[in-house]
This record gives structure tokens, sequence and C-alpha cells, in this order.
């Protein structure tokens, strides 16, 4: 397992704040898309400055999982490399303008001995747009522990990739040109992590899937990574947005890609992240498979609850993730009987 005193680039190392790329000694670099993604610059102390933002195709505005992992590198960047982040909380207030770079303040609320708390300020044009409370530790990793187990899904091994699937639809004759084209261009985006979706593997489940309150797929970096804990947890920070609001629109047979008045299903209108929270539990690696299971209990009044659990693949519980956000469905029209 990494630890927090490995090397890894340097805007994503606790209490570093250089932001150059650079080559480190065990032959790694800064390149990666996940890295160029994170990568920081120190413009002030305590006050960074984003290099890369990204819109996912159809979204209001920055991905979510762009601000949350930024913020997680500037608080890093202020603590000492003998704390480790064992949760945060945040909330997203505006849609990012990818135009502008975002500025990250990092208030230093509080240094303990054991713990020690950050809050991160994301503001664009003088408007707040997200904020995020950090709290580290100095880990015990002797101590008493439980968890859930890991559900029994099928081996990333054995299942298809996020682009095979998404090559294997274009090629397929049946999908329809628009659906098609959208495909094309989504195939495009610079996603910066695999997915194996352990279940959705045609048109059909992807178009008008069962109803259940569940999913789950495995996840992890392109490229390999340093072995620095610290730049594990913010990749993982960043990928937890993925996909772990899409689990409320399952709960009612839709996806984005569902047409309204198909199966009765609503279609999807709007999404869009409110709050995000993450527990960090013990050392893990991104650029290794990592199983994440994402529920949603309960939505109504536009909005939908969803919570996440990160597991290795020998099965250990890493991270812990809840979300609420905005989800707009609108209901099928049902043709009215005749009286």
């Amino acid at each position: 397992m990494p630890s927090t005193s490995g090397t890894l680039p340097s805007s994503v190392t606790p209490g570093n704040t250089s932001s150059a790329t650079q080559i480190n000694a065990d032959g790694s670099s800064n390149n990666t898309i996940i890295e160029t993604m994170l990568n920081l610059e120190e413009i002030d102390k305590d006050l960074y400055r984003s290099k890369k933002l990204w819109v996912p195709m159809g979204a209001r505005g920055v991905f979510g999982g762009n601000l949350v992992g930024q913020a997680l590198v500037a608080a890093m960047n202020t603590v000492s490399t003998e704390f480790s982040v064992h949760s945060l909380h945040s909330y997203f207030l505006l849609p990012g303008d990818p135009t502008t770079p975002i500025l990250y303040h990092v208030e230093r609320v509080r240094d303990g001995k054991s713990y020690c708390t950050r809050t991160v300020v994301a503001t664009q044009r003088g408007n707040n747009v997200f904020v995020c409370t950090v709290s580290f530790q100095v880990p015990r990793s002797n101590a008493p522990s439980h968890q859930y187990p890991m559900p029994n899904v099928p081996h990333h091994s054995t299942l298809p990739s996020q682009e095979e699937l998404i090559l294997s639809m274009i090629e397929d004759p049946k999908i329809p040109e628009n659906i098609a084209e959208f495909l094309k261009f989504r195939l495009q985006e610079p996603v910066a992590l695999d997915f194996k979706d352990t279940k959705r593997h045609t048109f059909k489940d992807l178009k008008n899937p069962d109803v259940r309150t569940e999913q789950s797929f495995w996840i992890k970096s392109k490229g390999r990574l340093g072995d620095a804990l610290a730049l594990h947890q913010c990749v993982v920070a960043y990928g937890s947005d993925h996909n772990l609001l899409n689990t409320v629109p399952l709960a009612h047979g839709s996806t984005w890609l569902t047409r309204r008045g198909e199966k009765s299903n609503p279609g999807v209108m709007m999404m869009a992240s409110l709050d995000h929270s993450m527990w960090f539990h013990c050392p893990f690696r991104a650029d290794e498979w990592m199983l994440y299971v994402c529920e949603s209990p309960r939505s109504g009044d536009d909005r939908g609850l969803t919570f996440g659990r990160i597991y290795r693949e020998d099965g250990t519980l890493a991270v812990s993730v809840a979300q609420e956000g905005v989800v707009r469905l609108q209901p099928s029209k049902v043709e009215q009987p005749k009286l």
C-alpha cells in the first residue's frame, strides 16, 4: 500500500506548494490525465489557481469531481506529511465556468497533535462557487476495525471497458444515428479514469435499465501514479463524483438516454450535485481497480440522496461517500381514459 512519504507530483504533495512538472526519482511524472486535472498553481500563501477544468457533455458547469479533487490538493499543500485526510464535507454553490480559472483559498482552521482542519473556498469572478472543509488525522492503523463486506460482482478482468462498450454501440447498425454521433463525441472526452460497469453492457441496458436503487462499477486512474497516498486520495476524490448521482434515475428505470414515454419511465431533465462528503478509511492505490458501489435510498422534491462505498480489490472498504443532488425527472405523459 502507498504511504504518505512517497514521491508524487509536487502540486499534490502535503506541505509542498511548488507547481512545476517534474520527473520523480522513481521515473514517474505528473503527466497523466488525472494529474493534469488536479494540478494547481500557487499564487500566494494559502491561495491556489486551477490550471485545467473539465465540463462533461451535457453538464451545466465544471465537473464536480474536478472541484473536490483540486480543493483537496489545496488543503493538503498546507498540512504536514504526518497527517492524512480522513474526511471532507463540501457544498457546490454555483456552476463553475471552464473559461475562467478557479481560485482556492485555504483557511487554516485548526492545528492539533492528532487532528487538523482546513476550509477551502473556491471563487470565480468574485463569487463563491464551492466550499469544502477537510479534516486530517495522524493515522493509527493498529486500532480495532470492522466494515461492510464487499458485494459479490463480476471480476473486472471479465468485463468490457467503457471505451469498448461505446465502440461496439457505434458500430451497431441498429443504433440511431443521432445516438451514434453522441457516443462518438463521448469517446473523445478527456476522461481521466477507466470504468467497467458490472451490469449494463448493451444499448438497451443503457436506454431502459431495470428499476433498481443500486449500481456498481470498477474504477481506476488511467496510467500509473506515484506511490504517495496523498495523490491517490486526491484521485479518488476526483473520481467519486462520477456516476454516483446517476443512481437516482435508475430507481425510476431511467438514464440520460431514456426517452419520455418509453415504458412510462420519466425523462431526465437536469442533474447537479448539491453537496459531497467522503470518509477515507485506509491506504489504497487509485491506479489499481477498485469497486465503487452506489446506492440511492430516497428521492423527492427534485432532490436525490446517494451513498457510495469504494473497495480495494482485496475486499477492504477504503472510502465511503455521500452526496445529494438536484434530480429533475419529467414524468411521461400517460394517456387519460376517455369518459
